[in-house]
Formats: structure tokens, C-alpha cells, sequence
């Protein structure tokens, strides 16, 4: 089954005062600077919270914007752009996203990098919520324009674009769409996980309405 998302009755609720986020830890694997790059590449790190999925997510992305010319590190602080893959699945998941955002967003204004992007769960559920109350993240993309965050990003670096795009694609800040996408191919990925072990994504969302589980209020389901 593949699952898309709706936010009818979603709400998000921030915490009320900004804590001190834990350090963003988690770190995409360091990769060789991009190939025939004319002058110093733009950079981006990744935190990938949440499930495989999500890792399996943020490593597509990853090698769209290997191939599109940007260098994929694990220093944060040498960054031009973190993204944060973030999870919605329960409270703490949310919390944690939250937290990483704001830990992200001390970054960007400390000058230790230049732009925030949001993507995941979290993003693709709370979308119009993050970006109200979240005004440090410059991007706030879904699950439908994960294609076009290369564009976006050269827009919001004022660096030259890589590919030919719409313009309200590239320049919107909220950039979500639908959630029931077609599946990306997947062999060409930039790997988070250790080089001896990785993960086979074999199924795409979930049917089952369980009660304590926050998916299936995110989906309409249909055959894959």
C-alpha cells in the first residue's frame, strides 16, 4: 500500500519556551567533493530523524544533491544548509524534530550556516504550522517536491540554478503538495547508515488504523 497524507483535524503544538535543543548528532556519511564543480561547492548536511523510511528518504535526497553539484558533509558547522529530516510518528518524535529545527536555527544565527530546510513527516503533515511558527526554517519542503530542493536551495543561496524549474517551485518557502507520489528510484543513493550494512525499503506506508499510531491520520491509502 502506498499512503498519502491529509491534515484534517492535525494540529501542532510547539513548546512553550524554546529549550536549548540536544546537539544535532545525527550526521550524514561525508562524501568526496562534487565532480567538475567550477568553484567551491555548495554544502549540506543532514540530521534524518525518525524511522528507516525516513533514512532511506534522506538518502535519495542526499544523491539528488550529490548529482546536482552540491557536496554532502557530516560537519554541520561547515554547512551552507542543514536539513532536518524530521519525524511526526508520536509526541516525542514531534518534540525531538522540534528541538533539532530550533538547535538548527541557533546555528543560522550564530553564522555557522546559512539556511535551514525542513523536510519528513513533520513537514509534510504541519507544513502551513511549521512555517507560522518556526520562522528560521527557509524551507519548508513535502514529500511531492523533494525533486526540486536542489532549484530551491541555489534560489535561497542566490547561487546559479542547475536545472531548468518553475519559478513558484523555486521560490515558494512551503513547498509540500501531495503525499501519494510516485516511488523515486532508489539505487543511487547517498547512504546515512554504515558502509557495512543498509537498508531495503519493501513496503510504503501502512493500512492499519491502530489507535495509538499517528500514520494512518496522515494517508489515504491505495495500491502501490
Amino acid at each position: 500500500m502506498r499512503c498519502g497524507v491529509t491534515t484534517a483535524g492535525a494540529s501542532l503544538a510547539l513548546p512553550g519556551t524554546r529549550r536549548q535543543a540536544r546537539g544535532l548528532s545525527v550526521r550524514a556519511s561525508a562524501a568526496p567533493a562534487a565532480p567538475d564543480a567550477q568553484a567551491k561547492p555548495l554544502r549540506v548536511s543532514m540530521v534524518s530523524l525518525g524511522c528507516p523510511k525516513n533514512t532511506v528518504d534522506g538518502e535519495v535526497l542526499l544523491g539528488d544533491l550529490y548529482r546536482s553539484g552540491f557536496e554532502i558533509t557530516d560537519a554541520h558547522d561547515e554547512a551552507d544548509a542543514i536539513v532536518v529530516n524530521t519525524c511526526g510518528f508520536v509526541e516525542d518524535a514531534k518534540d525531538e524534530s522540534i528541538e533539532t529545527i530550533i538547535e538548527a536555527a541557533r546555528m543560522k544565527s550564530e553564522g555557522k550556516v546559512r539556511k535551514v530546510v525542513v523536510t519528513g513527516c513533520l513537514a509534510q503533515r504541519y507544513s502551513e504550522e511549521l512555517a507560522a511558527q518556526l520562522p528560521e526554517a527557509d524551507l519548508v519542503i513535502g514529500f511531492e517536491k523533494y525533486g526540486g530542493l536542489s532549484a530551491s536551495l541555489r534560489t535561497i543561496l542566490d547561487a546559479p540554478p542547475d536545472i531548468d524549474m518553475d519559478d513558484y517551485r523555486a521560490r515558494s518557502r512551503v513547498q509540500v503538495g501531495d503525499a501519494t507520489v510516485a516511488f523515486r528510484p532508489e539505487w543511487d543513493r547517498h547512504r546515512l547508515t554504515p558502509r557495512h550494512t543498509a537498508y531495503l525499503r519493501v513496503a510504503e506506508g501502512c493500512s492499519h488504523a491502530c489507535t495509538f499510531c499517528a500514520i494512518p491520520g496522515f494517508s489515504v491509502c491505495r495500491p502501490s
